[in-house]
């Protein structure tokens, strides 16, 4: 079965507002590196409209820059949205109605892994339907003091299992973490 992994930028104190603000200036050849790898065991990205939109407008443009880009435009995207209706950049597909229960599906079919970058919201939707296998967060030497925490205070406990930690310079913990079940 195909594992839903998360992967996202959060600052010391948990926070993923403003992510291009704060850790744009982190990116080096370790991370870029750490991408391409996390990406050679997937094919396919889950997104909500608002990262994919973010996404849509920044990858195709920056095609041939690095092999991760490359492959993120190439690979399957699957968009959970209500409101966008004509996907334009290549290979993506929209989630049309219950979208927990078209991304267990997704897990269910062959292949390779799924990740999600960003998506706040649609991560919580999941999230409450035991549908996230793994995270895999970029935690960044900064505190913001303010903004959207990773996790949404009232969400419900749950253990999780510390499996990797990856330290890219110049101080960039990768932590990864996957559910108990």
């Amino acid at each position: 079965m195909r594992k839903v992994i998360v992967s996202n930028n959060v600052t010391l104190d948990g926070r993923v507002d403003e992510v291009r603000d704060w850790a744009l200036p982190y990116d080096d050849d370790e991370s870029v590196k750490y991408h391409t790898d996390l990406l050679s065991h997937s094919d396919g990205l889950l997104f909500g409209r608002k990262t994919y939109e973010f996404f849509a407008a920044l990858f195709p443009s920056r095609s041939g820059e690095f092999s991760y880009v490359d492959r993120i435009n190439s690979m399957a995207k699957y968009v959970a949205s209500t409101t966008l209706k004509d996907l334009e950049w290549e290979n993506s597909h929209l989630i049309e109605g219950d979208v927990p229960e078209a991304v267990a599906k997704l897990k269910q079919q062959p292949g390779q892994d799924l990740i999600m970058y960003g998506c706040h919201d649609l991560m919580h939707s999941l999230l409450e339907h035991d549908l996230i296998d793994e995270y895999r967060l970029w935690v960044y030497p900064v505190v913001l003091g303010k903004g959207r925490s990773f996790f949404k205070d009232g969400v419900e406990r749950m253990a999780l299992d510390l499996v990797d930690t990856t330290v890219i310079p110049p101080g960039v913990a990768i932590l990864t973490y996957q559910s108990e079940r």
